[in-house]
């Protein structure tokens, strides 16, 4: 799959689309204010798109020689269709051509099999498991580090 989506830097402006996005796919998603504060640290934050309607984003902060991936999703309707491999590869692009970036790493939530089989498709492994890191309707999960090492 060649740049079937269109990506630039998101905007204040994008914040309701991604907002929507988020609550439609994440348990416990982040605020509008997480949102800003992200745009607002200066964090990676693309925004990916078919048609100019956003479909997608990422978040991310580079420290050091290393990648944490803060955020990611793809619109409900738009999922299983190659998107998500898309946005992880644009980012371990984006990462190699930061000369000093080593690794990436992500926390994922133990139910989410899905995901965790995509990271694991593009070549992350599992690191260890952050105890009762996420919330859940009856309290936490565990979260599951993932790396990649580039």
């Amino acid at each position: 799959m060649s740049d079937p989506l269109g990506e630039r830097d998101a905007e204040f402006g994008d914040l309701a689309i991604v907002v929507n996005i988020e609550k439609d796919v994440h348990f416990s998603p982040w605020t509008i204010q997480n949102f800003q504060d992200a745009l607002a640290a200066k964090n990676i934050f693309k925004v990916f798109f078919l048609d100019d309607m956003i479909v997608g984003y990422y978040i991310a902060l580079l420290a050091s020689d290393e990648c944490q991936i803060l955020n990611i999703a793809i619109k409900k309707c738009e999922q299983n269709k190659g998107l998500g491999h898309y946005l992880i590869n644009h980012l371990k692009d984006l990462s190699k051509s930061a000369l000093y970036v080593a690794s990436i790493f992500l926390e994922v939530r133990v139910s989410n099999i899905k995901a965790i089989k995509l990271y694991e498709k593009n070549g992350f492994n599992e690191l260890g498991v952050r105890n009762n890191y996420y919330k859940t309707l009856n309290g936490t999960e565990n979260g599951i580090l993932m790396g990649l090492e580039l």
